[in-house]
């Protein structure tokens, strides 16, 4: 097979005098009629109906056709994904007749595209030149509902990666409609056994969730997330005599050293160390564990070094064996076709995120023995498995309570990880040793003018009625800065007088009435505010 095959696909023209029904226009008019009427719970059907509009489709033989019958199908997926998950964004419903001419001029300037699928277009879809037509198509179609202009950017900039999982998805469900281009092709997407394309699906799922809407926003945690600063204890050095030991505080026996979090743990995959597998991040409730190890596993499978296993541990069921425990998980999860822990379908290298060990401990009276069970079964087959030579290394993430009831388990150096927040004042950067000067960076800065881009917001930075000294302690904190953001962006002013419980209560209100009240989550539909807030008590 020549390493250079390949061929030209653009839209089928009318073959065999058929008609033409892969069309963009009746697309985008369908989900355009779907949200003039109002009619939230018809997404699935304007799929269903632009899917089997492309039935001919499948019946042709050649590569050209098939090709673009798989291009089309999991654009329509993805945009239909996209348009579903920010359907309540859609305020301003224009009149069918002005529809119409939109879609006109929007498959107009699709029609005329020319594509090339080969090796390339499998290894990097994302590349594809029609998506940069599709967006922009997309994005005009989203400002004419009065999605401002940032926010039409934001949904249609996810597409690609919309695209991408779609695209595996497709494929795993209509193989036989495929068969052609895996004769035509030889890339490692094409030619994949069963256990490779369910790996090459979950990979595509974990970078789609780092882009999937947060809270009712357009954009996803991969636009606004900020880099995460951590830093490890390290045991001051020179000898100390057993009275110094005895009377000292615990911390003042430490120093603690500052580093970037990624970079410090794609180093440690990078070196796999089979004497050093296990590391652990530590933190407090809103410090941004589970969005750095859902950001860090999908980068990773990006990279597609190594393969990721993201398990969240509300949805892990502990046993006495780790290994049919994950049986369990990717079983009910539904993209791993294998156990990748399993003796005889063990993958050569394998990368476990086990997210939130707090949330593990609270299954249960005996919350801390659980914990403790299963880090140490973890530690048991990380062992068993890097016998001879490095096959396993695991992450795991926990807050800070559960973690240091484990930490005799965690004894290597740099093994502990503890996050950091956005801002740390000068005093104390003087508790710990940060030679890249790293603490000196204010990343509420960075994360508000992210904001501000994505949310189309135009904050170029913290602003000045929130930069104060009485908020550091919420505005430094990941999930409470965002809750900070929702409040400010809802009322356009924040209480600054310094009680917290009046801060807090501020915050509960924002995210009610921005998340909730106007929506109607179906979960808490009709709910007073004063209910929703003693549900959460």
């Amino acid at each position: 097979m020549s390493n250079t095959s390949g061929f030209s696909v653009s839209k089928p023209v009318a073959l065999w005098n058929k008609p033409i029904k892969a069309d963009f226009k009746e697309l985008f008019k369908s989900l355009g009629k779907v949200a003039i009427d109002g009619a939230l719970g018809k997404w699935e059907e304007v799929a269903k109906g632009a899917l089997d509009a492309t039935a001919a489709l499948g019946l042709a033989d050649a590569p050209e056709e098939v090709a673009w019958l798989l291009i089309y199908r999991s654009l329509v997926e993805a945009i239909v994904s996209l348009v579903k998950g920010n359907q309540e964004l859609l305020f301003e419903k224009p009149n069918e007749s002005d529809l119409e001419l939109l879609c006109d001029r929007l498959n107009h300037s699709l029609e005329s595209i020319e594509l090339r699928i080969d090796q390339d277009f499998f290894r990097r879809p994302k590349d594809l030149p029609i998506l940069e037509a599709i967006k922009a198509a997309f994005t005009d179609w989203l400002k004419y509902f009065s999605v401002n202009q940032a926010q039409a950017l934001t949904i249609s900039h996810r597409l690609p990666t919309y695209f991408v999982f779609a695209l595996h998805e497709e494929w795993a469900k209509h193989p036989e409609k495929y068969a052609s281009l895996k004769e035509e092709l030889d890339t490692p997407f094409t030619q994949a056994n069963e256990r490779e394309q369910s790996w090459q699906r979950y990979l595509a799922w974990l970078q789609k969730q780092v882009e999937e809407p947060m809270l009712l926003e357009a954009f996803g945690l991969k636009q606004v997330y900020v880099p995460l600063r951590a830093y490890y204890k390290q045991k001051v050095a020179g000898e100390k005599s057993e009275e110094f030991e005895r009377w000292v505080k615990e911390d003042e026996k430490y120093q603690r050293v500052v580093l970037d979090l990624e970079t410090e743990l794609e180093a440690w995959l990078e070196k796999g160390d089979r004497n050093d597998p296990i590391k652990v991040i530590s933190g407090g409730p809103g410090s941004g564990k589970s969005s750095f190890t859902k950001i860090f596993a999908a980068n990773q499978a990006e990279k597609g070094k190594i393969p990721v296993l993201f398990i969240p541990l509300h949805h892990f069921e502990p046993s006495d064996d780790l290994v049919d425990a994950v049986s369990k998980f990717v079983r009910d999860d539904g993209f791993l076709r294998h156990n990748p822990l399993d003796k005889d379908k063990a993958d050569s290298r394998l990368l476990i995120i086990f997210d939130g060990l707090d949330e593990l401990a609270m299954q249960g009276k005996i919350a801390t023995e659980i914990a403790q069970q299963f880090v140490r079964e973890v530690q048991i087959k990380v062992e068993r498995f890097n016998a001879h030579k490095t096959c396993l290394q695991v992450l795991i993430s926990g807050r800070e309570l559960v973690v240091q009831a484990n930490s005799s388990d965690f004894r290597q150096p740099q093994q502990i990880l503890h996050i950091l927040p956005y801002f740390v004042t000068e005093d104390e950067r003087k508790n710990y040793i940060d030679d890249r000067n790293l603490l000196q960076q204010d990343q509420r800065q960075i994360w508000w003018q992210k904001y501000g881009n994505a949310s189309g917001r135009a904050y170029d930075c913290l602003p000045e009625e929130l930069n104060q000294d009485n908020l550091t302690e919420i505005t430094a904190q990941p999930l409470l800065n965002y809750l900070v953001a929702l409040s400010f962006d809802q009322q356009k002013k924040f209480p600054t007088d310094g009680n917290l419980n009046a801060i807090y209560a501020n915050l509960l209100t924002a995210v009610y009435q921005r998340g909730w009240a106007g929506y109607q989550h179906p979960a808490i539909r009709g709910i007073e505010e004063k209910d929703f807030v003693r549900i959460l008590e």
